[in-house]
């Protein structure tokens, strides 16, 4: 009888690795297609990013130099350039102007439309990897739900994984957006196992999953204090059977050495990123990237200590890695949501693009578990530690987010959305495994159906998704940048010139390619031209932010083309217009600013 159990039992696993493998491959593949073309589609063009990106991580393995990004850790990008490495005809920007003038972005102009390379095999080579890691995430979210939850729930949650449009969007790219997630779902689990059964094993584990973490994102240093946080939660749950303070300094001591350990770990693995960077770039770095900020000033000196020893290098060019992310964060980016623009950031950005890009099978659920935590918080003691594992890094990240000047995409929420999936698979485990009336499966299970059908709908356009609630054809007044354009249509445009037999249009273009090398028939275009005629392709970005910046400096805008209808809407991000000449002279027959080029018709008296 054992023996047909543990047979059965074998069984019921071999067939959910199964599905769990089919999942995971079914998203590869919708990843890989929607980046590289398929089915008449084009793929993605390089996006802002991955211009400093990829040309970074390839200089950092070939080269051991880190002049190139620092304000990103080496794991990631280092990743992606494993393939373009082992690839012996990829042209580096090593001999461009752009290495000794440390500039991060002329680097990737380079290396990708001035030499020999061509510019889709570099991205297809380096975004692999990203794939890759992608899956691995989705590995490690399914390992953790089945412990939880078991096989079932484990498989819905990856299930809403592999369908979810952010996280297919962005684990294509060249980015660290969810090598960053990879890292604080890694770091969490294995704090969690850590701190449940104290032992020099798993705070070695533990420690070197969150050297892991800060090795692929800066924003890792969170998890200093969310881990903290969580101690503390441990303390008060247990205080009963010790008292708080002698509990608080049984957790304290692991928490302690695992933070140790990890930065131990980190620069470690810098030292061979950084051990060729010359003395006089390490110093240039300091100078040219400790400036804005007053906080960060005082450094500076301390930081010059380091430039002039390899191994001390590593540590200090870690050090200020993290001190150009807090100034970037401090300095805040132009802003566009809901047609309110701002040069800063705006309060209330993050709640509403979350509900404006996110799933609403995802928003439904997470509604409904926290209602049913509301009526109904456990009492067991082991849930109670669960429930603060899960929703800390949650409620953490969004408080130091919503306080951020940062709004330029909901990509910046990525780390919590493995954690709001297990939040889910807490909610619908008993419905799932049993307990659940038929009408509340048939009810997620419609849920479900719907977010993978809406999905599939929306391919291949995983940047631009937005969910029922927008209409396709507003998205770009709802939002920009890397949450609708990050330049990642330019392929589609050109496809859409050539299919429609255009022999001239303007392109204002944002985004990591150059219209010119795709498009020959293309003139570069910009707001401060003033109105034109004929085709004219705008990205969304500068759309939007070209009715800020234009009237700040007393410059033409593009809110002229508020009055016109655009032809076409290229995967979302590319708005495509065709202003006649005659009808363009009638609205602006005087000219508040100066107007680039002659849109007047030649027989005008003007």
């Amino acid at each position: 009888m054992e023996a047909v159990k543990n047979f059965v039992l074998g069984r019921k696993v071999l067939f959910t690795n199964l599905v769990a493998t089919l999942i995971l491959l079914f998203m590869f593949l919708m990843a890989l297609l929607s980046s590289r073309g398929a089915f008449g589609d084009p793929g993605d063009s390089a996006i802002v990013d991955e211009v400093a990106h990829i040309p970074s991580g390839y200089t950092y393995l070939k080269d051991n130099d880190y002049r190139l990004n620092p304000e990103h850790p080496p794991l990631a990008k280092s990743l992606a350039a494993i393939p373009l490495v082992l690839n012996k005809n990829i042209v580096g920007p090593e001999k461009s102007l752009s290495w000794d003038g440390i500039g991060q972005w002329e680097a990737g102009w380079y290396m990708l439309y001035k030499t020999s390379n061509d510019p889709k095999t570099v991205l297809d080579l380096s975004r692999l990897p990203m794939m890759l890691l992608m899956i691995g995430l989705g590995l490690f979210i399914f390992k953790w739900a089945k412990e939880l939850f078991g096989r079932k729930v484990g498989l819905i949650v990856l299930l809403l994984y592999a369908f979810y449009p952010d996280v297919l969007a962005h684990g294509r790219l060249v980015t660290t957006d969810v090598a960053a997630t990879f890292g604080f779902v890694v770091a969490a689990y294995y704090f969690d196992k850590a701190i449940q059964k104290v032992s020099w094993r798993t705070v070695i584990y533990a420690a070197l999953a969150l050297a892991l973490a800060q090795l692929l994102k800066f924003s890792a240093v969170l998890l200093f204090p969310i881990f903290f946080i969580l101690i503390m939660i441990k303390a008060i749950q247990a205080r009963k059977r010790d008292g708080f303070w002698r509990k608080l300094w049984f957790y304290f001591k692991p928490f302690f050495w695992i933070s140790i350990f990890s930065v131990l770990f980190v620069w470690i693995v810098y030292i061979p990123f950084v051990f060729k960077t010359p003395a006089e770039i390490e110093h240039k770095l300091i100078e040219t990237n400790l400036t804005s900020d007053p906080h960060t000033l005082i450094f500076r000196s301390f930081l010059h200590y380091f430039e002039n020893n390899a191994v001390l290098r590593a540590l200090g060019h870690y050090i200020l890695g993290i001190f150009m992310v807090i100034g970037r964060v401090g300095g805040g980016n132009k802003t566009f949501i809901l047609g309110h623009l701002s040069d800063k950031s705006i309060s209330w950005y993050f709640p509403v693009a979350y509900l404006l890009k996110t799933p609403i099978t995802i928003i439904i659920l997470v509604l409904t578990s926290i209602a049913g935590l509301i009526l109904r918080w456990p009492k067991e003691e082991k849930k109670k530690w669960l429930l603060a594992v899960i929703l800390t890094p949650i409620i953490f990240y969004w408080a130091v987010t919503l306080r951020g000047s940062l709004n330029i995409g909901i990509r910046h929420l990525m780390p919590t959305v493995p954690f709001v999936l297990l939040l889910i698979g807490y909610f619908i485990q008993p419905i799932v495994n049993g307990a659940g009336k038929i009408r509340q499966k048939v009810i997620l299970g419609l849920l479900v159906a719907f977010m993978v059908g809406s999905t599939l709908y929306n391919y291949p356009n995983f940047i631009a998704y937005f969910n029922e609630f927008t209409p396709k054809d507003q998205r770009y007044q709802r939002l920009d940048d890397s949450s609708l354009d990050w330049g990642q249509d330019l392929l589609r445009l050109k496809k859409y010139v050539d299919d429609n037999n255009i022999k001239k249009i303007k392109i204002d273009y944002f985004g990591g390619s150059v219209p010119g090398y795709y498009i020959p028939g293309s003139t570069e275009w910009h707001s401060n031209y003033g109105p034109t005629s004929g085709w004219l392709a705008v990205s969304a970005t500068f759309y939007q932010s070209s009715k800020l910046v234009g009237p700040t400096e007393g410059r033409w805008s593009y809110n002229w083309l508020d009055a016109y209808k655009p032809e076409a809407i290229i995967g979302g991000s590319i708005l495509v217009f065709n202003i006649p000449q005659e009808e363009l002279y009638l609205n602006y027959p005087v000219s508040p600013y100066p107007i680039k080029e002659l849109v007047f018709p030649a027989n005008s008296s003007l």
